[in-house]
């Protein structure tokens, strides 16, 4: 029997990546049918505005536009989009706008070009109407924006253990301290977009969507038009990043679903970049209110936390993120009493969605911070501070006192010690004083994490096994850049014996696979992963009957090893899967197939600590990151090149919301940084080396042992480098209360004094 290579835990290059290079890659925009209309949105310009009227009738006029349309003309776009309680917008606003970029009129085009023409002869007239632009103004009273909500306060998350704040009595010293963080947005490569297209003689709706979860998009567009959700077919073909962002619920989705299926003629958007800053759900942007008590020693006695999420117009899924940063909140550290209290409350901006990470960055950023804070107020070391507080291997199964969430394995205190010694932290403070008298700052950050990925739900797995002995999985999962279609073609061909060239990834289809909930929360590999172990399981299993008639045997004294099926007891007289196919295929049956689906309520933890070291030149403040660590215990780790590009993605999104990325809007709602000229990403020359050491305590809550790594390099971020650059000043005694840590934030505050959320609008 020949040996067939255990695929999981290979560096496998990614097997997606060819026809992405070559140019053959089929994204929304590149879908085109026959006679497509283009649909072009007219979006408000105002953050707050009662809509007086609306004039189309020029628009109407100009050759090449099928239909203009507005809330007033079609009563079925006043309907609120699905998903998105305690209040929802409409799919057109018909009566007020309550942020600067929320759709008002539809305009449907032989082109964009004419339909973009057509947006011009649009008149409307507005009332404007007082913005609110900040919590503290909204929390005021009559500052309501909804007539139908008593508040702008949409959402409280509450959760104490312990004695809660009372035990804040007990500690020796209490910190307290206003941490913020400023609104950021994800801008993926791609921006949103679908086409749709309606087969009355078959009555389905076929929609190509760049989303991350085909199946909850075809539950909402199905939920809005009213129709049974097997009469929507809705695929994802090549999607150009997510990060969270193509998940949620907006207009476009439902318009251009609805008029392919009102006229009976193929619709299509796709944004543009202004559009995604204007109209892309955004995320970030929290008040926190902390308290931290401590004892001499550095034990953490209690933390007490109240803090205000500025969601936007409307909830999104801004309120899964307030959540998230309240369970996040106490990191990986034995906090034995706290009370946390989160509010999520709406202003005029464009409403929050997850953007990766989700609130785990937010819940994280404050308590580094504190600890920080704590270290120096007792004069101990900040590593110090942590190694004293980490959670414990013998601690597991932790309890937080938080209802569920309960970490399940690792060894936090090894994880981290084993940073510092790739820190070297004594040599590293030799050279910090030795570079200060060169006129250069060296600073080191250190932050710790617990990453919570999946925790709830289900995804599917349908392998097919071809003719030719090859296998197709079919997955509910949706790619975004991930590799999935090749870590998921690793577990295949593992489980199945194949190599791992035999197995091809469909991924994102409703019409390929009846169940899935998608891919976001670095679930992915945990649930698909296991779904496509179990399949391939019960694929061996439906195969054996098959075996069993060519080699003359019972099914039940077939055996399976390594891609071959044979008798119990004779392994040297062996059948392959291509023999099995070809049996099947000449009984004239239908393809051998095994669709099975993993679900589980509990989530997995995986640990990391990141250290930094930055450059700051005293006279010009120019900041350069010299090196970047960091640890990841990973679980058992399918493919190590990918989780490698996973941990850095996110470490570099997370480099720019603390140093450069921000979403800033004037006193009257108006968005200030709409392009790439003021909204600043960081590029290759920004972006360091960075050094990953995985480690692979294996996560007992799936039989795999996976646990996530999506959002491994974000989460510490903001905390690492606002530690690093204090570290950098120890002797001046910064504080940096908001990220992010601009360049102009950072000059102003060293030379005109003052905590650095004095300078937030800078």
């Amino acid at each position: 029997m020949a040996e067939v290579a255990s695929w999981v835990g290979q560096a496998v290059p990614r097997l997606e990546d060819r026809p992405l290079i070559q140019g053959r890659g089929r994204y929304v925009s590149d879908i085109q049918f026959p006679q497509q209309w283009t649909m072009v949105l007219v979006r408000s310009p105002h953050a707050h505005a009662i809509i007086r009227s609306i004039d189309v009738s020029r628009a109407r006029q100009l050759s090449g536009v099928h239909h203009v349309i507005t809330a007033q003309d079609d009563e079925m776009l006043r309907q609120a989009l699905p998903g998105m309680a305690p209040i929802a917008p409409p799919a057109l606003a018909f009566e007020r706008v309550f942020y600067v970029g929320q759709p008002v009129v539809a305009i449907l085009a032989d082109n964009r070009y004419i339909a973009e023409d057509a947006r011009d002869l649009v008149s409307i007239d507005y009332q404007p109407l007082p913005s609110v632009t900040n919590v503290e103004e909204a929390l005021a009273p009559r500052a309501v924006l909804h007539p139908s909500l008593e508040s702008n306060v949409v959402d409280h998350v509450s959760y104490a253990g312990g004695q809660g704040k009372e035990a804040l009595s007990q500690a020796d010293v209490v910190i307290r301290a206003t941490l913020r963080m400023g609104r950021v947005t994800a801008q993926p490569m791609e921006p949103r977009g679908l086409v749709a297209a309606y087969d009355p003689s078959s009555d389905l709706l076929t929609v190509y969507h760049a989303t991350q979860s085909v199946h909850r998009a075809q539950e909402r567009i199905a939920d809005f038009l009213g129709i049974p959700r097997d009469r929507v077919r809705v695929i994802a073909p090549d999607v150009g990043g997510g990060f969270g962002v193509k998940n949620g619920t907006y207009s476009e989705e439902v318009l251009v679903s609805y008029f392919a299926r009102r006229f009976q003629h193929p619709v299509k958007w796709v944004g543009d970049r202004f559009e995604e800053f204007l109209s892309t759900y955004q995320e970030r942007e929290q008040t926190h209110h902390v308290e931290l008590g401590v004892k001499h020693d550095g034990t953490i006695v209690a933390f007490v936390d109240t803090y205000y999420q500025d969601n936007g117009a409307f909830p999104g899924g801004g309120i899964m993120v307030s959540r998230n940063t309240a369970r996040n909140l106490i990191g990986p550290y034995r906090i034995p009493h706290f009370a946390i209290d989160g509010y999520t409350v709406l202003t005029n901006k464009v409403p929050q969605g997850p953007y990766r990470g989700a609130g785990r960055p937010q819940g994280h950023y404050v308590i580094e911070r504190m600890l920080d804070r704590a270290a120096d107020q007792l004069g101990l070391d900040r590593a110090e501070i942590r190694l004293k507080n980490l959670v414990r291997p013998e601690d597991f199964p932790y309890q937080t006192g938080i209802p569920d969430l309960v970490y399940d394995s690792g060894n936090y205190p090894q994880a981290f010690q084993d940073l510092l010694e790739l820190v070297d932290l004594p040599a590293f403070r030799e050279e910090q004083r030795a570079a200060r008298h060169r006129g250069v700052r060296l600073g080191l950050g250190l932050s710790a994490y617990v990453e919570i990925s999946a925790g709830f739900g289900f995804e599917g797995a349908r392998l097919e096994l071809g003719d030719d002995g090859t296998v197709t999985l079919f997955t509910g999962a949706t790619n975004q850049g991930q590799g999935h279609r090749t870590s998921l073609a690793q577990i295949a061909a593992d489980t199945l014996g194949l190599d791992v060239s035999a197995v091809s990834v469909v991924e994102g289809d409703t019409g390929k696979i009846a169940r899935g909930i998608g891919t976001f929360g670095s679930r992915t590999i945990i649930m698909a992963g296991n779904a496509t172990r179990l399949a391939g399981e019960a694929l061996i299993e439906a195969a054996k009957p098959w075996a069993a008639e060519i080699l003359e045997a019972h099914a039940a004294d077939i055996a399976f090893d390594r891609g071959h099926f044979f008798v119990k007891g004779v392994p040297q007289v062996s059948i392959s899967w291509k023999a099995v196919a070809e049996r099947v295929a000449s009984q004239g049956e239908g393809p051998l197939t095994a669709e099975e689906y993993f679900s589980s309520n509990t989530a997995t933890y995986g640990f990391g600590a990141h250290a930094v070291v930055v450059e700051i030149d005293e006279k010009t403040l120019s900041l350069r990151i010299r090196r970047y660590l960091i640890v990841h215990d990973t679980g058992t780790v399918v493919n190590p090149l990918l989780a490698r590009g996973q941990v850095i993605g996110g470490t570099i999104q997370g480099l720019g919301t603390a140093l450069w990325e921000e979403m800033l809007f004037n006193e009257d709602g108006q968005p200030l940084t709409t392009s790439f000229l003021d909204y600043l990403l960081p590029g290759s020359a920004e972006s360091p080396d960075i050094a990953i050491y995985h480690r692979d305590y294996r996560a007992p809550g799936n039989p795999a042992g996976y646990k996530g790594v999506g959002e491994a390099g974000i989460i510490p971020s903001q905390a690492v480098i606002l530690s690093a650059i204090e570290d950098a000043f120890r002797d001046r005694k910064i504080a940096l209360d908001y990220a992010p840590v601009t360049p102009n934030r950072l000059f102003r505050l060293l030379t005109q004094g003052g905590d650095s959320h004095e300078t937030a609008g800078l």
